[in-house]
C-alpha cells in the first residue's frame, strides 16, 4: 500500500494504537490543542517504535516538545516561510509539515512548499477561511505542485465523517478518498473518525480497503 493512513489520537482510540496500526495506519497524530506536552511525552514513551505527527497550532508549545522523539511535526496554518525555517533548525531530525488552513497559506504555497518537507490541505479550516466551493480546485493544485517538487502531500478533514457514528463510509466519501489518491495526494489523514468516533479501527479497515482497489487503478489514469 502507497498511500498513508494517518489516525488521530483521542477518546475513542485512546488504549488501541496497536490496533490502529494492525489495521493500516502508518501514523498516530497527536493533536497538542487537546493533548498537553506531558500527555504526548507518555504516549510516545508507551510506543517507543510508532512513527507520531504532533500537531502544533500554539507555537508556544514549540520549546516544551523539543525534547520529544517523533518523527513528523505539523505546523497549523503555516503562512511564512521564514517561521518554517526557523522551525526546521529547531527540530532538524524531525519531518516538518505545513498546514494550509487560510488563504495567505494558498497564497504563500509555492514558497511554502519549497521550504516544507510536506504539505498538509487541511480543508476543514481552510473551507472556513475562503469559499467552500474553492477547496477542491485549491486541493487538486496544491497537490499537483508538491508532485512536481515531489514532496509528500497529505489530504485531511472529513474524508469519512459517516464512520464518526455508522458503520460504513458513504459512496462520495469513498470517491473524496479516491479522487485524492488518483490527483497524486501520498496520505490521508482521518481526525474525528478515530478520535471521537464510534469504529476507530474500523474506519481505518474501510480506508485501506479503498485505497488498495484505487492504487489497482492509478496507471490507468496517468
Amino acid at each position: 500500500m502507497r498511500t498513508k493512513i494517518i489516525a488521530t489520537y483521542g477518546p475513542s482510540s485512546k488504549n488501541l494504537i496497536p490496533e490502529l496500526l494492525k489495521a493500516g495506519a502508518s501514523i498516530i497524530r497527536l493533536n497538542t490543542k487537546y493533548i498537553s506536552p506531558r500527555q504526548v511525552q507518555n504516549i510516545i514513551q508507551r510506543h517507543p517504535k510508532t512513527s507520531f505527527m504532533l500537531d502544533i497550532k500554539d507555537r508556544n508549545l514549540l520549546q516544551k516538545i523539543s525534547h520529544l522523539k517523533f518523527k513528523y511535526l505539523a505546523i497549523s496554518f503555516a503562512e511564512s516561510e521564514k517561521e518554517i525555517i526557523q522551525i526546521k533548525e529547531m527540530f532538524p531530525k524531525q519531518i516538518i509539515i505545513s498546514k494550509i488552513e487560510n488563504q495567505k497559506g494558498v497564497d504563500n504555497i509555492n514558497k511554502l512548499i519549497k521550504v516544507s518537507d510536506g504539505i498538509m490541505i487541511a480543508r476543514g479550516d481552510l473551507g472556513k477561511s475562503i469559499q467552500f466551493q474553492k477547496v477542491p480546485m485549491i486541493q487538486k493544485s496544491i497537490t499537483k505542485k508538491c508532485n512536481k517538487a515531489k514532496i509528500f502531500s497529505i489530504t485531511a478533514t472529513e474524508m469519512m465523517p459517516s464512520m464518526i457514528s455508522y458503520v460504513r463510509p458513504s459512496r462520495a466519501e469513498t470517491a473524496d478518498i479516491a479522487n485524492a489518491i488518483l490527483e497524486g495526494s501520498e496520505a490521508l489523514m482521518l481526525s474525528e473518525e478515530t478520535a471521537i468516533g464510534k469504529y476507530p479501527v474500523l474506519a481505518i479497515k474501510m480506508m485501506k480497503t479503498i485505497i488498495l482497489e484505487t492504487e489497482k487503478h492509478i496507471k490507468e489514469f496517468k
